[in-house]
């Protein structure tokens, strides 16, 4: 791994913990749902192999990870005390500037305040207030189990100063925009420094898709738009697409990702980045079983264009955009040399290109798939 590493460049850890108790039906990611029958002899197998993968990353590396985010499926189903001894490890060589843990509403209970000294950000699933809206996705919480979960978490925030995310999801079939304001309200009212909002999408291989249809994609960006704005009223910026932040609380975990920083992924299906002019991506084995039996890497180096695309991809989601100086000194090459001839012919609604930065408006953002295209079209 270290061939690959910039040493000059900070690098993050990303947990993968696959397992839920049952499968969203929106949700094409890979998981596992545990069954009754066989659920604690897994469990145990995969924990600890994931032990002995971080404690081997740790010591190669032998410097602390800028941050840590441990993802899933549903990572509250290890248990806090598993939790605490992973990252207890993953501190050997210092603590992360910010350490986020995702869970369920259904799985948050009072245990998880023994993770208070070691968990910086909790982001909680919430998804919608709206029980026939939570039912159409498939989860498991119902409105109750969300708001005694995000009480949990206030309680927490009250003794540790914990920084509380929120996730919510709009464009459900059969919403109504008044429903997913009204979303967006409840879950403001709770004293949460960070707020989601993903569009439903239908991935192939959702149960989702087989009884729905997304809505019309101009209902869908008016949609948008109208929960856009009434964030931006209720204090939230919008740094990223999805991502709203209050009083400047920004996740630092997704900022490596959406500044294409060094991160190492370890678990079932976990991807890593590596390296800064010259990218490596990296990927775990796809399933539980493969992981347990033996945990590996399939390696993908990336060509300057490979990687330039991936750079307008994640960058360009962000209020920030394409810092021209950083591009150059990354790709050596000069960005309004590259693209300004394509800028130039997309809708001047969609952009705002100065001297330093080029960053998309929020026409852009609605398009932005669109314009990245153009923008590589004979790179």
């Amino acid at each position: 791994m270290k061939e690959y590493l910039d040493p000059q460049k900070d690098v993050s850890l990303y947990l993968h913990i696959p397992f839920c108790t049952t499968k969203c039906d929106y949700c094409a990611f890979y998981s596992l749902p545990l069954s009754k029958r066989n659920d604690t002899c897994i469990v145990d197998r995969f924990y600890d192999v994931l032990v002995k993968e971080v404690a081997s990353v740790v010591e190669e590396l032998k410097r602390p990870f800028r941050t840590v985010f441990i993802g899933g499926g549903n990572p509250g189903l290890l248990g806090a005390s598993r939790i605490r001894n992973l990252l207890d490890i993953a501190y050997e060589y210092g603590k992360s500037v910010e350490t986020t843990m995702e869970i369920n509403p259904e799985t948050l209970d009072e245990s998880f305040a023994s993770l208070l000294s070691h968990v910086s950000r909790i982001s909680i699933g919430i998804q919608s207030f709206n029980d026939a809206h939570l039912s159409t996705l498939g989860r498991n919480a119902d409105r109750n189990a969300n708001i005694r979960a995000l009480r949990f978490l206030e309680s927490f925030k009250a003794e540790s100063g914990l920084k509380i995310n929120g996730d919510l999801i709009t464009n459900i079939p059969r919403q109504s925009i008044d429903e997913a304001v009204e979303d967006i309200e409840t879950l403001s009212s709770f004293n949460i420094d960070h707020l989601s909002l993903y569009s439903l999408t239908f991935e192939e291989g959702a149960k989702l898709v087989e009884r729905e249809k997304p809505l019309d994609e101009d209902e869908e960006a008016d949609n948008l738009c109208t929960l856009w704005d009434r964030l931006a009223s209720l204090g939230f910026e919008q740094y990223e697409v999805s991502a709203f932040a209050r009083g400047g609380n920004y996740c630092a975990h997704n900022l490596v990702y959406w500044n294409l920083g060094q991160y190492i992924g370890l678990g079932p299906s976990a991807e890593s980045s590596l390296g800064y002019s010259s990218l490596v991506s990296m990927r775990q084995n796809e399933d539980v079983e493969s992981f347990i039996s033996s945990p590996s890497f399939d390696v993908f180096p990336l060509s300057k264009t490979e990687a330039v695309e991936e750079y307008l991809l994640t960058t360009l989601r962000t209020k920030w955009g394409v810092n021209k100086k950083e591009f150059s000194l990354r790709f050596g090459e000069d960005f309004d040399e590259l693209f300004s001839s394509k800028i130039s012919r997309l809708n001047a609604n969609y952009y705002s290109d100065s001297e330093d930065v080029f960053t998309l408006k929020r026409d852009g953002v609605l398009v932005m798939n669109q314009i990245i295209l153009a923008m590589l079209m004979d790179l």
